[in-house]
């Protein structure tokens, strides 16, 4: 849920990353706590569950770290180079 506090941080984060010469990636959280980080299956019936638990392949971890582990993911994803050139 993007609102005001969370578009501030992330300008915060983007002007100081900026200044200081690093790359801040801006990632979508969509799917991310429902998605295996494992097999890629998504998993649509978690509820208020705090455990991820795959129906799919098994894969078992607190839910909170499948969402960061996949926002890495898909970071990793978005800038990742496939045409050889750094």
């Amino acid at each position: 849920m993007l609102n005001w506090a969370h578009y501030r941080f992330k300008q915060t984060l983007k002007f100081h990353g900026l200044k200081r010469g690093a790359t801040v990636i801006d990632v979508t959280e969509e799917y991310t706590s429902k998605t295996c980080t494992k097999c890629g299956h998504v998993h649509q019936n978690l509820g208020d569950s705090k455990h991820f638990k795959c129906p799919h392949c098994g894969h078992s971890m607190l839910r909170d770290w499948n969402g960061a582990l996949g926002i890495f993911l898909k970071a990793l994803r978005d800038t990742a180079c496939v045409d050889g050139s750094a």
